[in-house]
This record gives C-alpha cells, sequence and structure tokens, in this order.
C-alpha cells in the first residue's frame, strides 16, 4: 500500500469529516471531489482532507488555497501531523518511532505551513487516531481564515 493513505484512516475520519462538511457557506471547493487544478475563481469554503500526504511542496499547496479563498472565507483542513509536546521533542532527538510510507509525506507541522501561506488559524483540534497504523495516528483539524484588522489599531487579530 505504500504511496496511499489506508482506508481505515478515511474510515476514522469520517464523522468529523461529515460535521466539517455541514459548516459549509457559499461557493464550495471540496479537494475530495474537486481537482484543484480545475480550480477557478473564489471559494467561500475550502475542503482539504488527507490532501499533505500526497503533497511534496505543502507550502505551496497552502498559497494555491489562499489564491482560492474569498475573503471571510475558510478552509478547513484534516491531516496527520507532527506530535507535539514532550512525546514530539523525544520523537523529534531520536529519530522517528514509526518508519515512512513510501510515496506520502507525514509528519509535518500542518498549522506552521497554513501560517506560512498567510492565513490565520483560527481553531485548532489535535487528536490521535488510535486503530491505525503508527504514521497516521496523530492528527489535526484546522480552520484558516485570512488574519483580520483589529478595529483602530490596525493590529491583526
Amino acid at each position: 500500500m505504500a504511496g496511499r493513505v489506508p482506508p481505515e484512516v478515511f474510515a476514522a475520519l469520517a464523522d468529523r469529516a461529515a460535521s466539517l462538511r455541514g459548516r459549509a457557506t457559499g461557493r464550495v471547493l471540496d479537494l475530495d471531489t474537486d481537482p484543484l487544478d480545475d480550480a477557478d475563481g473564489v471559494y467561500d469554503t475550502i475542503y482539504a482532507f488527507l490532501q499533505a500526504p500526497h503533497r511534496r511542496d505543502l507550502d505551496r499547496f497552502y498559497r494555491r488555497l489562499c489564491e482560492l479563498l474569498a475573503p471571510g472565507g475558510l478552509v478547513y483542513v484534516l491531516e496527520p501531523t507532527i506530535r507535539t509536546g514532550p512525546r514530539g521533542r523525544a520523537l523529534g532527538i531520536g529519530g522517528r518511532l514509526a518508519r515512512p510510507i513510501d510515496g506520502l509525506h507525514l509528519d509535518r507541522d500542518i498549522p506552521q505551513s497554513i501560517r506560512r501561506a498567510g492565513l490565520f488559524v483560527s481553531d485548532v483540534h489535535r487528536f490521535e487516531v488510535a486503530a491505525v497504523a503508527a504514521p497516521f495516528r496523530p492528527f489535526v483539524e484546522a480552520w484558516a481564515r485570512f488574519p483580520t484588522l483589529a478595529p483602530g489599531d490596525g493590529d491583526v487579530s
């Protein structure tokens, strides 16, 4: 199964994905059904679920989503990510416990990549998916939008 996200990962995330899809407003780009190369114009809601493992240049991918996002729009992501906290630091120092999966790009800081693209991560939920292979256990659900200026300050919030 090299280069493919195992089906049990999709199954484990189905309820979360359905809940996020229920939040759609306006024009929607769902990368599960709409190829990124076919996207045109701007979208009020963008869904990028399990896209990161297939993207060699993750920063470029998120910059493209920024180009497609309407002012006031939201990007919802559901992606495998790096571990944080003491365990994440220990794994980073001593090497990863799980073997890499050929053809997939795992173990990346998804919220940081989103921020580098120019979006503000307004909600982030880190969780573990226990019923899947170790490289797919640490996950992040994040909502991102363009930063907004605070009234009167010019400060970004």
